[in-house]
C-alpha cells in the first residue's frame, strides 16, 4: 500500500495538460516579443513582455497550488456564496472606482496592476452554477436551474454596463452550458434547445438582416417539434413550453437588438455580414487581420518579419488580434501547431468529464472550464479570420493580459485537481481490490 501511495504522489501532473500549456505560453511570449521589434530591427519597449512573463509565473504558481487541493470544497454553499459575493463586489467596484480606459470601465488598478473582474466572473459562474445544481438530489432540478440563473444574471448585467457586451454574452453562455450539463434527460433537453435556438435565431436574423428569407428556419423547427411531441407522451408539455419560450426569447432578442444594442455593437455585426467595406469602415480591423493571416501563407514570414503589425496596419496586434500577428510570421504550419496544442488540452478535459460522469459536480466544472476555453479560442480566432463579428475576447495564454492569463492557468489547475482526485479514487479502489 505504501508503494502505491508513493506512486500516487508522483503522478501529480498530467503531461498532456502541462506540456501544451507551457508551449502555448512560450508561443505567446515569442509572439509578443516579435511585436516589439522596431523598423530598425531592434527590440523597443519590452514592458508588455516583462509583465506577461510575471503574469505567467503567478499563473503557474496558482496552477500548481490549485492542482494539489481538493476543489470539491467549492461545492459547499458557504464557499460558493463567498466566492460569488466577492466577485459581485469587485464588479461593482469597477463601475465606481475603475478608471475609464478607451471609453469603458473594465479594470481595477491596484498597486499599478490592472485587474479585470469580468474574467474572474466567468470562473465564478462555473463554480457557483455547479454548486447549485449539485443539490439536485435534494431539490427539484428546474428550481435549481432557475436559482443558478438568478445568481448569474447580476454578474452578466454588471459586466454589460461596463460596457462589455461580448464578455457578458460569453458569461451567459458559459452559465447555460454548465447548467444544461447538470440537468437530467439530455436527449429531451437537447431537442428542446434546438427548437428554442431555431425560433430565436429566426427572429434575430430577420431583425438584423431585414430579410424574411430566414423564416424558412421555422419549417425544420415545426417538423422537429411535431415529431418530438408525438415521440413520448411525457415530452408533450415540455415541447410546448420550449416553443413558447423560443417565441418569447426571440421577440425579446429582437427588442434587445433594436433598442438596447449600442451603435458600435450593431456596426460589428453589420461588418461581419458585409466585411468587404472600404478601409474607413468598421470592417477595417478584421480586413487587416485577414490580410496578415493570408500573407503568412504556409510557413510564415519568420520571427520579427511581420509587416502588418510592425507598420501598425494591424490594430490591437498584442491583444485581440495577436493570432493574426502570430499567423503572419509562422504561417499555416505554426497556426495548426498552436491549434493542436489547444486541442490536446480540450480533448483531455472532455475525457476527464466523461471519467467523472458519476460525479455531476466535477463533470459540470470540467465542461464549464473546457467550454470557456474553447469559446475564447473560437471567438478570438473567428474574429481574426472574419468568420464571426469582431469582439474583444483575447486568446488564452497568447494575448497580453494579466487577469485572463492568471485565471486561465487557475482554471487549468482546477482540471488537474479533479483529474488527480479521480486517479486517487481509482487507484485506491484498485489497491483495496488487490489487497
Amino acid at each position: 500500500m505504501k508503494i502505491e501511495n508513493n506512486k500516487l504522489k508522483k503522478k501529480r501532473f498530467d503531461l498532456l495538460i502541462l506540456i501544451p500549456t507551457i508551449l502555448i505560453s512560450v508561443i505567446g511570449i515569442i509572439t509578443l516579443l516579435s511585436t516589439t521589434i522596431g523598423s530598425d530591427g531592434t527590440f523597443q519597449d519590452l514592458s508588455i513582455v516583462n509583465k506577461q512573463i510575471i503574469y505567467l509565473i503567478i499563473g503557474f504558481i496558482l496552477f500548481f497550488f490549485v492542482s494539489r487541493i481538493d476543489i470539491s470544497i467549492t461545492r459547499y454553499w458557504q464557499v460558493a456564496l463567498s466566492i460569488y459575493v466577492i466577485t459581485v463586489l469587485l464588479l461593482v467596484a469597477v463601475l465606481i472606482f475603475g478608471p475609464e480606459i478607451n471609453n469603458v470601465r473594465r479594470w481595477l488598478v491596484i498597486g499599478g496592476v490592472q485587474i479585470q473582474p469580468s474574467e474572474i466572473a466567468k470562473i465564478t459562474v462555473i463554480l457557483t452554477t455547479a454548486s447549485v445544481l449539485s443539490y439536485k438530489d435534494k431539490y427539484n432540478e428546474w428550481l435549481l436551474f432557475g436559482v443558478s440563473f438568478l445568481l448569474a444574471l447580476p454578474l452578466v448585467i454588471l459586466i454589460y454596463v461596463e460596457p462589455g457586451g461580448s464578455m457578458s454574452l460569453l458569461t451567459l453562455v458559459i452559465w447555460f452550458l454548465v447548467a444544461f450539463t447538470g440537468l437530467s434527460n439530455q436527449l429531451r433537453n437537447t431537442i428542446a434547445l434546438i427548437i428554442m435556438t431555431l425560433i430565436t435565431g429566426t427572429f434575430l436574423l430577420i431583425s438584423v438582416t431585414g430579410s424574411w428569407l430566414f423564416a424558412l428556419l421555422l419549417i425544420p423547427t415545426a417538423i422537429i417539434s411535431i415529431l418530438s411531441y408525438y415521440y413520448r407522451d411525457s415530452w408533450r408539455m415540455f415541447i410546448i413550453v420550449s416553443v413558447i419560450i423560443g417565441i418569447i426569447v426571440g421577440s425579446f432578442s429582437t427588442l434587445v437588438y433594436e433598442g438596447i444594442f449600442q451603435d458600435y455593437q450593431k456596426d460589428r455585426i453589420e461588418a461581419f455580414i458585409n466585411p468587404t467595406e472600404n478601409s474607413e469602415d468598421i470592417g477595417f480591423n478584421v480586413n487587416q487581420a485577414r490580410i496578415a493571416i493570408g500573407s503568412g501563407q504556409i510557413f510564415g514570414k519568420g520571427f520579427g518579419n511581420g509587416t502588418q503589425s510592425k507598420r501598425d496596419f494591424l490594430p490591437e496586434h498584442q491583444t485581440d488580434f495577436i493570432f493574426a500577428s502570430y499567423a503572419e510570421e509562422f504561417g499555416l504550419v505554426g497556426s495548426l501547431f498552436l491549434l493542436v496544442l489547444y486541442s490536446i488540452i480540450i480533448v483531455k478535459g472532455l475525457i476527464a468529464s466523461v471519467d467523472n460522469v458519476n460525479n455531476s459536480f466535477f463533470a459540470m466544472i470540467l465542461i464549464g472550464i473546457i467550454m470557456k476555453l474553447l469559446l475564447e479560442i473560437f471567438i478570438n480566432i473567428g474574429t481574426n479570420t472574419g468568420t464571426i463579428p469582431a469582439t474583444g475576447i483575447p486568446l488564452p495564454l497568447v494575448s497580453a493580459g494579466g487577469t485572463i492569463t492568471v485565471m486561465t492557468l487557475f482554471s487549468l489547475g482546477i482540471i488537474q485537481s479533479i483529474m488527480n482526485r479521480a486517479k486517487k479514487s481509482t487507484n485506491s479502489n484498485n489497491i483495496i481490490d488487490n489487497y
